[in-house]
This record gives C-alpha cells, sequence and structure tokens, in this order.
C-alpha cells in the first residue's frame, strides 16, 4: 500500500473515538478481497462495525500497526514477532487459524543425488523460497546452522517471488519444486503443505523430470504461523468485539464455512499461543529491530560457498 492509502486510514481517526475496527492484511492471493469481504459481513451481522484495509507487504503493515493507523494486524510469524519485538513484547495477540499451528517445512531431493542425512548436503546445490519466507528459506537454513551443516560448501539459489510477503503466495516454493524436477539443484526447501499439494495435483513425481522425495531423516522443528496483533491501547471494547465475534464464526454454517475454508482453516478459529515462535524469534534475534529490516542474506553477507537470486 502506498503512502497515500496509509495517509487515508490514518484520516479514519483509529482509537476509541471511532468506533469501527480496522484490520490490515497482507494481499497476498486472488481472492483475498473475498475472504475479507466475507469477514466483514460476518462482523456487520454481528453489529459489529468493521473494515480492512490491503496491505502490498508486511513491513508495511506492522509500520501501520504501530502508528496507530489500524487498530489490528493479521500478520505472518515474521511480522508477528517484529511486531512483539517493536513493542519492547507489549504488543496483544488475538487469535490465529488452527492450520497455523506446528507448521511443517521440508528439504526434498532428488533420489540420484544419494542424499540421505545432513551431512549429504556437503557440496551439494540448494534451491530455497523467497528469502523472507519462514517456511521455504529463514528457519530450515537457521536449522542448517544449529546442526553444525557446513554452509560454505553449498552454492545456495533463493527464488525470490513476492518479497516482502513473506511467502505467504508460495510461489518461491512451486519454483523450487519445478527446479528440482529439472535436475537444476540438488536438495531444496518448501513447507509441507506446497509438498502435499504439488503431490496431489501431479506437478512432481509423475513421470517426467526428476523423481523427488522427502529427505526423512531431518526433522526441522516446527512453528507458529499467522496470528493477530493489536498495540496494548487498542480500545477494550474493541479488542473485546473483535476476539468474541471472530471466535462465534462456525464451520458449520455454510456462509462462516466458505469463507473459514478460503482462509485455509480447517475447523475453526484458535486461541494465541506463544511457544510456537521461539524458533522464529531465534532466527531474528540478531536483526536490527528497525522500521523495514533489511534481508538477512545478501550477496555482500552470506555464509554460503556461492549464493544467487532468480
Amino acid at each position: 500500500m502506498g503512502a497515500s492509502s496509509c495517509k487515508g486510514v490514518a484520516d479514519a481517526q483509529v482509537g476509541a473515538n471511532n468506533p469501527v475496527i480496522i484490520v490490515g492484511c497482507s494481499d497476498y492471493c486472488d481472492q483475498i478481497r473475498t475472504i475479507w469481504d466475507g469477514m466483514k459481513q460476518h462482523f456487520i451481522k454481528a453489529a459489529v462495525e468493521f473494515d480492512f484495509v490491503l496491505f502490498t507487504n508486511y513491513d508495511r503493515q506492522v509500520e501501520a500497526l504501530l502508528g496507530g493507523h489500524i487498530d489490528i494486524a493479521w500478520n505472518g510469524p515474521l511480522a508477528h514477532v517484529r511486531t512483539q519485538k517493536r513493542t519492547g513484547g507489549a504488543s496483544l495477540s488475538l487469535g490465529m487459524r488452527d492450520v497455523d499451528c506446528s507448521f511443517v517445512s521440508r528439504f526434498i531431493v532428488r533420489k540420484k543425488a544419494g542424499i540421505i542425512d545432513l551431512a549429504g548436503l556437503k557440496n551439494k546445490r540448494l534451491a530455497v523460497g523467497t528469502r523472507d519466507s519462514p517456511q521455504a528459506c529463514i528457519l530450515p537454513l537457521q536449522f542448517l546452522k544449529s546442526e553444525g551443516v557446513a554452509l560454505d560448501t553449498m552454492d545456495v539459489t533463493f527464488f525470490d517471488r513476492d518479497y516482502g510477503k513473506h511467502g505467504d503466495t508460495a510461489v518461491g516454493e512451486i519454483e523450487v519444486m519445478k527446479a528440482l524436477s529439472r535436475g537444476d539443484f540438488d536438495v531444496g526447501i518448501v513447507s509441507d503443505m506446497m509438498w502435499q499439494r504439488a503431490l496431489s495435483s501431479a506437478d512432481v513425481n509423475a513421470g517426467s523430470g526428476e523423481e523427488l522425495e522427502v529427505l526423512a531423516a531431518v526433522k526441522v522443528p516446527v512453528f507458529d504461523h499467522c496470528q493477530f496483533d493489536a498495540l496494548p491501547t487498542l480500545d477494550q471494547k474493541k479488542k473485546d468485539a473483535f476476539v468474541e465475534t471472530l471466535f462465534k464464526m462456525d464451520f458449520a454454517k455454510p456462509e462462516d464455512r466458505r469463507v473459514m475454508q478460503l482462509e485455509g482453516i480447517k475447523e475453526k478459529w484458535v486461541r494465541p499461543r506463544e511457544e510456537g515462535y521461539a524458533t522464529v524469534r531465534a532466527a531474528l534475534s540478531a536483526e536490527p529491530n528497525v522500521p523495514f529490516p533489511p534481508p538477512l542474506y545478501t550477496l555482500e553477507n552470506h555464509p554460503f560457498k556461492s549464493f544467487s537470486v532468480l
């Protein structure tokens, strides 16, 4: 979202004087308007004044929340942890989806590469997702570092797609699997969700290209994904109305189920928890606590044998 649009939100006088709950969300997919129009209708039916603002990237969304331009931010895991850091741990966690709990990353290998464990990654060609993707880049690479894998022996290529959306589009992960199937790389990193989708849709292992498999011996620690964040200054009436109405969404009701399924929910919204973000906090611990933080890996600063971005 551009600066003029953000100013428009500010002009709405977010706060106790304005009863409308304004939620910010990242514009990461074609059906995002359908999802949030449905959310808006759910709140309006509950007699809760509600509106939403779409942002082109999470960093700008975080700044809008901190600047008081929106009441609540629907944040991914990086944005959630950065919001907590920027507020000194004072921000409020309001809720998440059931699918956000215990998110899984996978190392996918070409069977012909002969890789059976972490030691086999030495001197290999690694394809990863977008540099700001927690599931397809940041956390798995942090895991390799913690396990003592010799990163300086690996040739690493990042598929930077929709940078700023923190991997939500998963386009980078799709490109990783395509490149592996072509034999361009030995190993790649994707989320288990995208791997399962590729298998079910026959986008991989369909008889053409290299056959791929999960590196079963490698278990990347699970983490939690999206979270609704607010500042501690959020008007109590707004907070209570938002939380109460959100958790009244009922998967058994067709109108609610349609919106929830589009948002990726299996059965329900769930109460917030923080233990699932420990690995994200560790990965971002050395990151500068500033607006619009720079990429963790750049051409000038990286631990790999070689670094490239496609």
